[in-house]
């Protein structure tokens, strides 16, 4: 899962800098660049998501409140 966040991190920034260069040079290049970004976005945002629910899970396991 660490993976993947990393890796959705290093795509997103490379390709949304790589995006804002080709804006310049090929259009077309360039939409296909941003829609990689946004996508990896995606997949960072559904990766935190996830990470954040096994830990509220995990902290509904360990709850000691109730002594």
């Amino acid at each position: 899962m660490e993976k993947v966040k990393y890796i959705s991190m290093v795509a997103a920034a490379i390709t949304q800098i790589t995006g804002i260069i080709f804006l310049f040079i090929n259009m077309t290049i360039a939409i296909g660049l941003f829609f990689v970004y946004f996508i990896s976005l995606l997949v960072l945002l559904v990766v935190f998501v996830k990470s954040r629910m096994d830990e509220k899970k995990e902290d509904d396991q360990n709850d000691y409140r109730d002594y």
